[in-house]
């Protein structure tokens, strides 16, 4: 609607919902429905549907910014690296990836006990808004399962079928172990390569915060603290001919 009418950033100012203000009841909501779409170049539309994501409270004002720019004279804006806003922008997409990734590799399901259904449930706390935009990937890869994602910004329901968004949640909704954790904290710590341990790097891929979440984590510790005696054991164990390195 400000596209259509032409209305520069300079005389915009945005908020969420969350954060009314005692202009709202000047904007018509009609006016909105009846605004003709935006073409916008490919790279453009996939940035701004990574960027609405961001917690960052001016990622609206950026993003009018970036289309108000495009649909003015620079084109071929996103071409340049080096400006600005295409930067900052560029930042946010790259935390929300992040994010998305994170969730797709440390989210862990636990079958809920006492319940007639097959049912699984997992806790995850993301720092952006991306549950909406990470659905599919679940969906897909658990299609056959009967599940539910509960984070502090809403949740995912699957019945094999249809999928549902429901309300917050908070940690202790997602309480429980069931018995594949056992044996996947056997495998990881069969998996453990103390000669190779770098404690820096494996934080970076595997932050703290997400440790609650993972029932392998709890190993981590004690991993940790007994490699150096356990490659100790290794070398003392293996007959020195074995440990040359081939010519």
């Amino acid at each position: 609607t400000l596209i259509a009418h032409d209305i520069p950033p300079s005389r915009v100012s945005w908020q969420t919902a969350a954060s009314p203000t005692l202009f709202d009841a000047l904007f018509d909501v009609q006016v909105l429905a009846d605004a003709p779409p935006i073409a916008l170049p490919r790279a453009a539309a996939e940035l701004i549907d990574l960027v609405v994501c961001h917690r960052d409270r001016e990622r609206y004002g950026l993003l009018y910014d970036l289309v108000w720019r495009l649909r003015h004279g620079e084109p071929a804006l996103l071409d340049v690296p080096s400006d600005a806003l295409v930067h900052r922008l560029s930042m946010l997409a790259k935390a929300v990836r992040r994010d998305l990734h994170k969730m797709h590799a440390f989210l862990r399901f636990r079958r809920v006990p006492d319940v007639d259904e097959e049912r699984y449930v997992a806790w995850f706390e993301p720092q952006h808004f991306i549950l909406e935009a990470t659905a599919q990937f679940f969906v897909d890869r658990f299609r056959s399962l009967v599940w539910s994602i509960l984070t502090p910004i809403g949740s995912l329901h699957w019945d094999g079928t249809a999928l549902q968004q429901g309300p917050a949640s908070a940690r202790g909704a997602a309480t429980g172990h069931d018995d594949f954790e056992a044996g996947w904290a056997t495998y990881f710590a069969s998996t453990f390569n103390p000669a190779r341990l770098n404690t820096g790097l494996m934080q970076q891929h595997m932050p703290k915060r997400y440790w609650p979440n993972l029932p392998e984590a709890k190993l981590i510790p004690d991993l940790v603290r007994n490699a150096a005696s356990r490659v100790e054991g290794i070398m003392t164990n293996t007959p020195l001919a074995s440990r040359k390195k081939d010519p």
